[in-house]
């Protein structure tokens, strides 16, 4: 083929891309599309390919010198059975980088880059913060008097951005590692139009929270490490941090006291998930998060239903494919405007 021949993929910065996703329109419809797509994944309509992680554990670090290390890229990829595009998806993030990426758009029908999306990552952090909602929108208490956010970071400020599409409560309780960060993050809130208090203690997410979201890269439990039992009733726990090997979040009494589990993709939980730390007798009894969005047995119950609830989000290709494909088709509509 020659030079002058080559067909030359369209390439989308992050401003236009952001001028997309920046509505709450874009994101009611994501949450609603990725729930979709989860049910397709449950029926068999979605392929992924094995994830690449690359410089964390196990795997040799980059070259970085940092105390607190935590740097990774993370590679996912996967199809819709009849939809026009495959994607490939690259992530970069942990301290002490800041937050990188694209996402490439194949097309099915010729396997020829069609575009890139260079979304700095900002991608990634949307379509998980919608799961968390999805996950929130079906098994959450319905009525929410506090959330509890376990983590200051980027992901934190996004899980509460999704999550006013589907509750109206505006308290949160917040524990951070760094002191400085924590207020930082609840200054930041506030002007968003959340009440954000500092925890005392870690465990007071547990006893004092509806809602729980979890969202440090840690490799070590955090939640839960000063409890016997789980006593707050009704509560529903996001996990969220936990998306390579080694990571953690929770304690064992977390983990195996809570009364329905709930994973993005049980095997993937298993490997990477929170849920790699599960105690054996229990991994029968996860459900898979599409089966659960078809069984409304499952979701949560008006009033009564005091179970506690504890949803694992490792990160499923499927939901990169489902915000690629929408942002990707409303860059094309809005070229033709």
């Amino acid at each position: 083929m020659s030079a002058s021949s080559q067909t030359i993929p369209d390439l989308y910065t992050l401003d236009q891309i952001q001028a997309i996703t920046d509505t709450a329109t874009f994101r009611n419809d994501l949450i609603k599309a990725i729930s979709q797509g989860f049910v397709a994944f449950e029926n068999g309509l979605f392929v992924a390919a094995p994830i690449q992680t690359l410089g964390a554990p196990p795997t040799i670090p980059f070259v970085v010198n940092h105390p607190n290390y935590a740097a990774q890229t993370c590679v996912k990829s996967g199809y819709f059975a009849q939809h026009p595009y495959y994607v490939i998806k690259v992530a970069s993030g942990g301290t002490p980088w800041p937050n990188s990426g694209l996402l490439q758009v194949y097309s099915q029908r010729t396997g020829r880059l069609e575009a890139l999306l260079l979304d700095e990552g900002v991608l990634t952090e949307l379509r998980t913060a919608a799961v968390g909602a999805l996950a929130a929108q079906l098994l959450a208490p319905k009525c929410i008097l506090r959330i509890g956010v376990l983590g200051t970071g980027v992901q934190a400020r996004y899980q509460l951005l999704l999550l006013q599409s589907v509750t109206e409560c505006r308290e949160v309780l917040v524990w951070g590692r760094n002191r400085q960060h924590t207020e930082k993050f609840q200054a930041e809130m506030k002007h968003s139009g959340w009440k954000v208090e500092i925890a005392t203690a870690v465990d007071d997410l547990l006893s004092k929270c509806d809602l729980v979201l979890t969202t440090t890269c840690a490799r070590e439990a955090i939640l839960g490490k000063s409890v016997s039992k789980l006593s707050k009733k009704g509560q529903l726990i996001v996990c969220i941090g936990s998306d390579a090997p080694g990571k953690r979040e929770l304690s064992d009494v977390v983990l195996n006291t809570a009364e329905l589990l709930v994973a993005d993709h049980v095997p993937q939980s298993r490997e990477r998930g929170e849920f790699q730390y599960l105690d054996s007798s229990k991994v029968a009894g996860i459900i898979p998060f599409g089966a659960l969005i078809g069984q409304p047995e499952f979701h949560r119950k008006d009033s009564g239903d005091d179970r506690t609830i504890l949803f694992d989000s490792s990160g499923v290709a499927l939901q990169d494919c489902v915000i690629a494909q929408m942002v990707y088709d409303a860059l094309q509509k809005a070229r033709t405007l």
